[in-house]
């Protein structure tokens, strides 16, 4: 199945060509649920909010409507994830690391099993998608500039953590909605 990343914004984003290398030879059917991981950089005044780091998994069959499958995330120690997180870190930034919970990984394999069943069954083209989406609060008032954020995959212990979209300015119009909106206060 091919597996596409983006950061559930609705906006364009590029992602580094060794994180689509590794994406385009993965199969995603394979991955072990109980070592998926998402890591998150974002300016120290910014925190992800509680029940907000989100995991999507869906597919796209030839003639049929998306399915869709989404997960929120539980946090883990940043510092128990090893050096492939904590290379990532900046002065000036927090990193975050999450975990899909114990109790959903057997829904998360049954939405597989079930995505693997109507694909023999069909025998039609399917594309899978994961997207990750972090929703944040603000812990002072809104800085003038750019406000860079990093989102990260972790598929296997092998790879390590691999960015999936860096530096993604916050501050790019989102829907139409505006960045208070989008960061409330904390």
């Amino acid at each position: 199945m091919a597996a596409t990343a983006a950061l559930l914004l609705g906006a364009c984003t590029a992602i580094p060509v060794k994180t689509l290398y590794k994406l385009a030879t993965t199969d995603m059917m394979a991955v072990d649920p109980g070592v998926l991981r998402v890591g998150v950089r974002i300016p120290d005044w910014v925190a992800p909010r509680p029940a907000g780091v989100k995991l999507e998994l869906g597919m796209q069959q030839e003639g049929a409507e998306q399915v869709t499958e989404r997960f929120t995330l539980e946090s883990i120690p940043a510092a128990l994830e090893g050096k492939s997180l904590a290379a990532e870190a900046k002065p000036g930034y927090q990193l975050y690391a999450y975990r899909l919970p114990p109790a959903d990984i057997p829904r998360f394999e049954a939405f597989r099993t079930t995505l693997q069943a109507k694909k023999a069954e069909s025998g039609k083209k399917t594309q899978g998608s994961l997207g990750v989406g972090v929703d944040a609060c603000r812990k002072t008032e809104l800085p003038e500039g750019k406000i860079p954020a990093t989102t990260y995959l972790r598929l296997d212990t092998e790879s390590g953590y691999l960015p999936l979209v860096v530096d993604y300015d916050l501050k790019k119009p989102v829907e139409g909605k505006s960045l208070a909106e989008l960061i409330p206060p904390c």
